[in-house]
């Protein structure tokens, strides 16, 4: 039986010694009813897990002292979605089966037809809830990886995002499968542009076009936006890994 996770950031670490905070100290000591001398993983979201026994419990921190570590390394290829931002329950499922489906990285996109807007206080809280719905997912599927999550952009920033190999799914007769439209070789990197509900005006089809998103089909269904993005990520992800 697997070892209860918590997540403490890799800026956090200073081995032997490991100390939970906030939200994962008490999810430990309250929810989990952890005690010292129990067995618990700790992991970074970026690849290392140590296997750590408590030492102090208290309401406000939970000390642990490693008693092994490893270290996973990142897949060959990283995958970056780049969403259009939808509305909270499908975007937070997203997010859940792109940590499951091993994203390196969500950045949302504000496209012409994304009906969600954020003010400044709206948006940082909204941060802070996304992220840590992914840090929960990661604790639940046991991945060693938690996406890097940046704050939404304009659809003109997102397109410009850099990577080795660039797609779309886009109802176009220009698509072709993804299999189809992988390189021979295969990619460092890959960005993944996501429509909204509604999908991309015309526009902007043609400006992710211009700056290198190959258009690809994912069948003959019109599929959701969050559906959309799990199947591309299913899909690269049995391609390329």
């Amino acid at each position: 039986m697997s070892l209860p996770r918590f997540h403490l950031p890799a800026a956090e670490w200073a081995a032997p010694h490991l100390t939970l905070s906030d939200d994962e100290a008490q999810h430990c000591s309250r929810v989990m009813r952890k005690q010292a001398g129990d067995s618990i993983e700790i992991f970074d979201g970026e690849g290392r897990v140590a296997v750590c026994e408590i030492t102090h419990v208290s309401k406000a921190e939970v000390q642990a002292r490693i008693i092994s570590e490893s270290c996973v390394q990142p897949f060959q290829t990283s995958i970056h979605l780049l969403p259009a931002l939808i509305k909270g329950e499908p975007f937070e499922w997203l997010l859940e089966k792109a940590v499951e489906l091993g994203a390196a990285s969500v950045q949302p996109v504000i496209t012409e037809r994304t009906v969600i807007h954020l003010d400044a206080a709206q948006a940082e809280k909204k941060l802070a809830k996304w992220r840590r719905h992914m840090i929960e997912s990661a604790k639940q599927c046991h991945t060693p990886f938690v996406p890097e999550f940046k704050a939404p952009a304009a659809f003109a920033v997102g397109v410009k995002f850099q990577a080795d190999f660039k797609v779309v799914p886009a109802l176009s007769e220009r698509s072709r499968t993804l299999k189809q439209a992988l390189p021979e070789s295969k990619p460092a990197s890959v960005a993944v542009l996501i429509g909204p509900e509604g999908d991309f005006t015309a526009e902007e089809e043609a400006q992710a076009f211009a700056a290198g998103f190959v258009p690809v089909t994912l069948g003959p269904l019109v599929l959701r936006a969050e559906t959309a993005s799990i199947a591309t990520l299913a899909i690269l992800g049995h391609e390329l890994r």
